[in-house]
């Protein structure tokens, strides 16, 4: 498995970065090879970045198809950019526990 990291700040409100999720999980959940989604909030005041979207994919080879998927572009384009252009991504492989 691979986790697809995105940690950013925004300054739209907590209920428009939810919108911002649950619309990401519609549009971005229908990639072959997105397997899993979630979001989280830093709980430090003084944490540089202060959410996290995690989106998970299947294994490697989702990487590339998922970054030129037209589903992608749109929403990243769209929606996500402009919400946090303050923002850090990188995949990870996950190596513990053994993705299944």
């Amino acid at each position: 498995m691979v986790r697809h990291l995105i940690v950013f700040n925004t300054e739209a409100s907590e209920a428009e970065v939810w919108q911002m999720f649950e619309q990401a999980r519609r549009v971005l959940g229908q990639i072959p090879g997105v397997v899993g989604f979630e979001l989280g909030k830093a709980l430090g005041a003084t944490a540089r970045y202060r959410y996290v979207l995690v989106v998970d994919f299947a294994d490697e080879n989702v990487i590339d198809l998922y970054r030129d998927h037209p589903l992608h572009q749109a929403f990243a384009d769209g929606i996500f950019r402009p919400m946090a252009p303050d923002r850090l991504t990188t995949d990870f492989l996950r190596l513990y526990p053994e993705a299944s």
